[in-house]
């Protein structure tokens, strides 16, 4: 069988909300996976595995209309999905009422049952969320009933609030690939049998790193699965070491040569990091409003001189606490307890 793996594309959320790029964001989403749809097409898959959180939240008519009429252009592809966590299904969701294109299979039930395939020699198995969080085992329950088929599950989980599983536990009850999702990094879980697909593309600033889709064949003897990436957005995290002689002019050209060196695709948190200069205070508001970065993020100690500044006090209160605390063992509890008692006492905000 060949394939097409993917997974929370959260279709409708909306990244970065009031930024002047979210539209745009919330757009490329929808664009990424109508490319996946016409890649499938273009390279003939036979099956298009979507492995939970299609949409965001609980589809709308809109929205179910406008993903049926892109899978409606395949109809040689057969494709399965399943509800996440974001999108369940609950009692009136319009899950239960819309009518699929004859290509697709929707694991509708939250108890365990699969799809088979005669032609192909393929069965799916999966289920769907019914319930946001689901901290039973499922998966690791479920052996299939033919092991001469090709087995293939669909799995939206893997941590202690959405269906923890073991992937070497599954493997061992005779599946030959376990399509998972849920976890928007993607990667391997098994080396060729067993994929987190990861988000189609970031839906945060914290979904870092490469994004996109997975394809393959499998066979009962062989299986060779591929890591496609698609750039529309990548979000990176960057981090400038501030000292006690940082200037704000200085972190401002930083930002923009590193700005203006990347590709435009590349959206940016900024972290400042390191101790600053007591007396100094950084305004960033002009950098945070500038486009493709989504925020400064500052977390920086103040650089006090406590020998200086306990002989400067005296015999103050200031001067005493210093003294009293150097007297303790250094450790993280006493470095932060000095800094916020300093901070306070000179009036310094934490």
């Amino acid at each position: 069988m060949r394939f097409i793996h993917i997974a929370d594309v959260h279709l409708g959320v909306k990244p970065d909300a009031g930024k002047s790029w979210s539209k745009k964001r919330e757009q490329d989403i929808w664009a990424s996976f109508a490319r996946v749809i016409e890649i499938a097409g273009e390279k003939k898959v036979d099956f298009l595995l979507i492995s939970g959180d299609l949409f965001h939240a609980q589809p709308l008519k809109k929205e179910l209309r406008e993903v049926n009429y892109l899978f409606s252009r395949i109809p040689e592809t057969k494709i399965i999905l399943m509800a996440g966590n974001h999108d369940y299904i609950r009692q009136k969701s319009y899950y239960l009422s819309v009518e699929w294109p004859k290509n697709v299979y929707f694991f509708q039930q939250e108890e365990a049952g699969h799809f088979d395939f005669n032609e192909e020699n393929v069965s799916i198995y999966g289920l769907s969320y019914w319930h946001r969080e689901i901290r039973e085992k499922l998966y690791d329950r479920i052996v299939p009933t033919d092991l001469s088929r090709i087995n293939v599950l669909l799995a939206h989980g893997g941590d202690s609030s959405h269906i923890p599983f073991g992937t070497e536990q599954i493997l061992q009850n005779g599946f030959d690939y376990v399509a998972a999702g849920h976890i928007h990094k993607g990667g391997w879980l098994v080396p060729e049998h067993a994929v987190m697909a990861g988000s189609l593309e970031p839906t945060d600033c914290n979904d870092t790193g490469p994004h996109g889709y997975w394809m393959g064949e499998i066979e009962k003897e062989r299986t060779a699965v591929h890591f496609y990436p698609i750039k529309n957005c990548e979000y990176c995290h960057e981090i400038y070491p501030v000292t006690g002689e940082t200037a704000e002019r200085e972190i401002y050209e930083w930002a923009e040569k590193l700005l203006g060196e990347r590709p435009t695709y590349q959206y940016f948190r900024l972290f400042l990091k390191g101790r600053r200069n007591p007396d100094i205070t950084y305004d960033m508001s002009r950098l945070e409003q500038t486009d493709r970065v989504v925020d400064v993020v500052e977390q920086m100690e103040l650089d006090y001189n406590y020998e200086k500044l306990a002989a400067e006090y005296g015999d103050s209160l200031l001067g005493a606490y210093i003294r009293s605390l150097q007297n303790m063992p250094a450790d993280e509890v006493t470095k932060k307890a000095l800094e916020y008692g300093v901070n306070v006492l000179l009036g310094h905000k934490i």
